[in-house]
C-alpha cells in the first residue's frame, strides 16, 4: 500500500469513528439528574442495554479516533515543516481529549453495572465532569489545527475558521463541568446545539485530507 492510499485510510477512519459515535448517540436517552439517586436507579434499570451498548459503541468510536490523529498530526507536520511543534500540540491534546473520553465512559459503564446496589450523586456528578472536562483538550486540538491551517495552509481558510468555531463550542462546553443547571448543565439544551460543530470540522476536514495527501506533499 503505496503513501497517499495509507493517508487516505487514516482519514477515512474519522468518518468510521463518526459511524460509531452516531450508532451510539441514537441510544442517548437522557439521564435525569444526578441529585435524584431512585430516579437514576430506575433510568438504568429500564434502559441498561441501551446505556451499555451506547458505552461500547462510543469506546469504539474513539479507537477510530486515536488511529486518526496519528495521521491528522503526520499530515499537518508535512505543512508545519521544522520541528513540527504546533502539530505535535494537536496530536497530544487530541490524545488527552480521547482518554477523557474513554475515562467517562468508563464511570458510565460502572454505575450502570453498580446500580443494583445503589447510585451515588458523587459518582454521577463526577462522570458528568469527566465528560464536560474532556471538552478542554478537544478545544486545545481544534485550536492547534486552525493555527498551522492559518500559518501554513494545512486545509483552506474556510475549514480553519470552522475549527476555530468549533474550539469556542468545545470551551463552552468544558465550562458546563461545573453548571448543575440550565443551558449548558449536563442534557442542556445548548449542548445539543454546540457538539454538532465539532462534526461541521470533522467531516471535511476528513475529507480534505482524503482528496490532498499527494498534492500537500509535492507543495512541502
Amino acid at each position: 500500500m503505496n503513501d497517499d492510499r495509507w493517508e487516505r485510510t487514516g482519514a477515512a477512519s474519522a468518518l468510521a469513528a463518526l459511524v460509531a459515535g452516531g450508532a451510539g448517540g441514537a441510544l442517548e436517552r437522557g439521564w435525569p439528574n444526578g441529585n435524584d439517586p431512585v430516579a437514576v436507579a430506575a433510568f438504568i434499570a429500564e434502559h441498561r442495554s441501551a446505556i451499555l451498548g451506547q458505552s461500547m459503541l462510543f469506546l469504539l468510536s474513539s479507537a477510530f479516533y486515536l488511529w486518526f490523529l496519528g495521521c491528522l498530526r503526520a499530515y499537518l507536520g508535512k505543512a508545519e515543516g521544522g520541528p513540527q511543534r504546533v502539530s505535535a500540540v494537536a496530536f497530544g491534546a487530541g490524545t488527552a481529549w480521547v482518554a477523557l473520553s474513554m475515562m467517562a465512559q468508563a464511570f458510565q459503564i460502572g454505575l450502570t453495572m453498580a446500580a443494583p446496589t445503589g447510585v451515588q450523586p458523587t459518582a454521577m456528578w463526577t462522570m458528568a465532569a469527566t465528560f464536560a472536562l474532556a471538552n478542554l483538550p478537544c478545544a486545545v486540538m481544534l485550536a492547534a489545527v486552525a493555527v498551522v491551517s492559518f500559518r501554513h495552509a494545512a486545509f483552506p481558510r474556510w475549514l480553519g475558521g470552522i475549527s476555530v468555531a468549533a474550539a469556542l463550542a468545545q470551551l463552552l462546553l468544558w465550562s458546563g463541568a461545573v453548571v448543575t443547571a440550565g443551558p449548558l448543565a449536563p442534557n442542556g439544551w445548548l449542548t445539543y446545539t454546540l457538539y454538532p460543530l465539532f462534526l461541521v470540522w470533522l467531516v471535511p476536514t476528513s475529507i480534505v485530507m482524503m482528496r490532498r495527501p499527494a498534492a500537500q506533499r509535492k507543495a512541502a
